[in-house]
């Protein structure tokens, strides 16, 4: 499938994360491709650094590592004119990328299932000078993603994302936005405002249908005050939640452009990554990045 490759891994793990994960994944990837260079991380950045200094020397690059690392890696990889492939190979808390991906989440499945799968270009967004995969948001998501307790992810994974979003939703509070499309303009109070090129957040799939990455356009979602009740009740779901179209408390929009601002400067979460703050520009770069994909992800176009 590809003649060079390179293999990056977090060295910050414990060593027997590192070595489990390596003998899960470097043997297949060996096994299929004829030069393969793997790169242990250093710290935080070294991802994107690496990435945006490959051009033309590898023609894909696997990650083992989560939304994190992926975050940095198209921070990397969008900067060059002709980027490698990316496959990602899940070994974070949520993976929500891979998941929007359908790429299981064991990891020797996973390398199996990429390997012998195919490249497709993808949408990401470009949020004012920096970039993301999944989704860029304010309000509750940031606050969420703060209020993890890093002793609780360790120890439960994705687990700590659902107990700390519901300590969250007991206290919202409501922010004043204004939100400038390609086609029309709208303000108001939120507690959350949601742009999303994946469906996949903190594990729990969006309830929306026909999401697709590679058709030019960002998911936005408002959420008020009275929507927060019907997050939790999404959370807390056992059956199949039902999305109502017509909920006044969570409006849908659509679009490729979107500039955002809020009454005072707020925090964003962007890919589970806090450092972003409004107003922010966004754009959709479409299918600006290829990925290594499972063979049955979306339709072909």
């Amino acid at each position: 499938m590809f003649e060079k490759a390179l293999l990056l891994f977090n060295g910050n793990e414990n060593q027997e994360k590192i070595q489990k994960n390596l003998e899960l994944t470097s043997g297949v990837l060996a096994s299929y491709i004829e030069k393969l260079v793997i790169i242990q991380t250093q710290y935080k950045g070294h991802t994107e650094k690496i990435c945006e200094n490959i051009d033309g020397e590898y023609d894909a690059v696997f990650l083992i590592g989560g939304d994190g690392t992926l975050h940095e890696c198209i921070n990397g990889l969008a900067k060059l004119n002709d980027p490698p492939a990316a496959g990602i190979l899940p070994g974070g808390t949520c993976n929500d990328f891979s998941r929007a991906l359908h790429i299981p989440q064991m990891l020797k499945r996973a390398v199996e299932t990429l390997i012998n799968g195919t490249v497709r270009y993808l949408d990401i967004g470009k949020m004012n000078e920096r970039y993301f995969a999944n989704f860029y948001g304010i309000g509750l998501i940031a606050e969420t993603s703060e209020n993890i307790n890093e002793n609780w992810k360790g120890l439960f994974g994705k687990v700590s994302y659902f107990i700390s979003a519901l300590q969250t939703f007991t206290n919202t509070s409501p922010f004043s936005y204004s939100l400038q499309t390609k086609e029309e303009a709208i303000d108001g109070e939120a507690v959350m405002v949601l742009i999303s090129n994946g469906n996949f957040i903190g594990t729990n799939q969006l309830p929306f249908q026909n999401n697709e990455m590679d058709d030019g356009q960002f998911d936005i979602f408002i959420i008020s005050e009275g929507g927060a009740a019907l997050l939790r009740e999404y959370l807390n779901a056992k059956n199949p939640f039902v999305w109502e179209a017509d909920q006044s408390d969570i409006q849908h929009y659509r679009s490729s452009n979107i500039y955002l601002q809020t009454s005072k400067q707020m925090k964003a979460d962007t890919d589970g990554e806090i450092y972003m703050e409004t107003p922010v520009s966004i754009k959709n770069l479409h299918k600006k990045i290829p990925f290594v994909v499972p063979n049955d992800m979306l339709p072909k176009r």
